[in-house]
C-alpha cells in the first residue's frame, strides 16, 4: 500500500514539474513576444498573462517542495495516506465538490442571463463555459453511476 501511494505521489510530482516548466516557458515566450511586438493591444494584456503564469509557477513550486518533503519523510507519508484514504474525508470532498459544481452552474446561468442584456461576447463566453461544465459534469456523473 505504501509503495502504491508513493508511486502516486511521484506521479503528482512529475506532473507539477511539467506544469511548472510549461508555465516558465510561457513566461519566457511572453517576454520574447513583447520584445518583438510592441503593439498597444498586446502591451495592455501581457501583464495579466504574466501574472497568471507566475501564479501558476508559485503554486507549482510550493507543491513540488511539499511533495518532495513528503517523499523523504515516511511518517508524514503514512499520515497523508491515512488522511487521503479516510472515508469521512472522501465523503466530505465529494459533497463539497458536488455543491461547488451546482453553485457554479447557478452562477454561470445567472451571469449569462444578466450579461445577455449588455454584451453578446460575454454572454456567449459564459454560455459556452456553462455548456462545457454541464456536459463534463454529466459525463462524469454517467460514468461513475454506471460502474
Amino acid at each position: 500500500m505504501n509503495q502504491k501511494y508513493k508511486a502516486r505521489i511521484q506521479k503528482r510530482l512529475r506532473t507539477k514539474i511539467v506544469i511548472a516548466v510549461i508555465g516558465g516557458l510561457a513566461v519566457i515566450g511572453i517576454y520574447i513576444i513583447k520584445l518583438l511586438n510592441t503593439t498597444a493591444d498586446f502591451a495592455s494584456i501581457d501583464t495579466y498573462i504574466t501574472g497568471f503564469f507566475f501564479g501558476i509557477e508559485g503554486v507549482c513550486v510550493m507543491n513540488i517542495i511539499q511533495l518532495r518533503k513528503l517523499l523523504k519523510d515516511e511518517n508524514a507519508l503514512e499520515e497523508m495516506v491515512i488522511y487521503e484514504e479516510d472515508e469521512r474525508n472522501q465523503s466530505i470532498k465529494l459533497k463539497s465538490y458536488n455543491s461547488t459544481i451546482n453553485f457554479m452552474i447557478l452562477l454561470l446561468s445567472f451571469g449569462s442571463i444578466i450579461s445577455s442584456f449588455f454584451n453578446q461576447v460575454i454572454f456567449f463566453t459564459l454560455a459556452s463555459v456553462l455548456v462545457v461544465l454541464l456536459v463534463v459534469s454529466s459525463l462524469f456523473r454517467w460514468f461513475y453511476t454506471r460502474n
